[in-house]
């Protein structure tokens, strides 16, 4: 594969990469030389997945300079960042519904006393942290944005069930509700490392997480203010009203997110093949197999 690079007058320079070197790094990966003996254990499968993605682009040029490193992280911002800072915020309004409903008669119609309530938020709680494990697990072994776009909507689903009848309903599906958004934080942690350099991450990452803010004022500010204040005006109990249009609001959302954004950077629709091969080189390590390697 060669490669052409800019360097400090600009002027572009050719640099090649052998194919030998490329196919050590592979057998680098598939191979593992024992301590004992010297013995070669080979993995059965494909190895790291960026890699063998580089190596079907051989003999290929790409031209790397900072102008189009700039240009190619500025298409990543624009396609990545507004999308997951938006479904962080939405994360975040779903979290607070409860305490909106609160004040709108939830805590009367589902004849809630003593510490009844305080339950209501510990098992959302509950449900987070039984299934962040598995639910970080299962992101590692299928495809990211598909499976977390899946957690989403039924999460969108169950936030609009929440307008039930009785109490046990309530905080089942409230642990259920943590459960699947255990997901989030895990997956928009995997997502960064994928598209951005390391000291590209942690900007990324503090955007996203920042928009725990704009969640609430969307849900206290705009949503939740604007039925409480209309109450009374409405064919269902206000309560019941905020879990169906923020829940709504998520499902909508993350069928965008399950159109809109890849599984990996090699599979990115609004991405050239040379634009591919630039993200994979410029990461260099951002993308690895989501299968389990069998050794024999």
């Amino acid at each position: 594969m060669t490669f052409t690079m800019g360097n400090s007058d600009k002027t572009p320079a050719v640099v090649s990469v052998n194919t030998l070197d490329l196919e050590n790094q592979r057998n680098d990966i598939t191979n593992i030389v024992s301590h004992q003996g010297g013995k070669v254990t080979h993995i059965t499968d494909s190895g790291d997945e960026a890699l063998q993605f580089v190596i079907s682009h051989q003999g290929k040029e790409v031209k790397v300079d900072p102008e189009t490193d700039k240009k190619l992280l500025r298409k990543i911002d624009i396609h990545i960042i507004p999308l997951i800072c938006l479904l962080y915020a939405v994360q975040f309004m779903d979290k607070l519904s409860n305490s909106y409903a609160s004040i709108m008669g939830l805590r009367s119609d589902l004849n809630m006393h003593g510490d009844m309530y305080s339950w209501t938020g510990s098992a959302f709680y509950i449900g987070y942290l039984a299934f962040e494990f598995p639910c970080a697990v299962a992101l590692q072994k299928f495809p990211l944005m598909t499976t977390v776009s899946i957690f989403i909507i039924v999460w969108g689903v169950v936030l609009m069930l929440h307008a039930v009848t009785n109490y046990a309903g309530f905080v089942a599906l409230r642990t259920l509700l943590g459960a699947l958004e255990s997901s989030v934080t895990p997956a928009f942690v995997i997502l960064t490392g994928q598209w951005y350099k390391k000291s590209e991450n942690f900007l990324r990452t503090a955007m996203w997480f920042s928009c725990n803010g704009l969640g609430q004022i969307i849900g206290s500010g705009v949503i939740a203010y604007q039925l409480h204040e209309n109450m009374n005006s409405y064919a269902m109990d206000a309560w019941r009203l905020i879990f169906i249009i923020t829940g709504s609001i998520t499902i909508a959302l993350a069928a965008v997110i399950f159109v809109h954004l890849p599984n990996k950077p090699t599979e990115a629709w609004f991405l050239s093949e040379q634009e591919k091969v630039l993200v994979v080189e410029r990461i260099s390590k951002g993308l690895e197999t989501n299968t389990s390697k069998s050794i024999s």
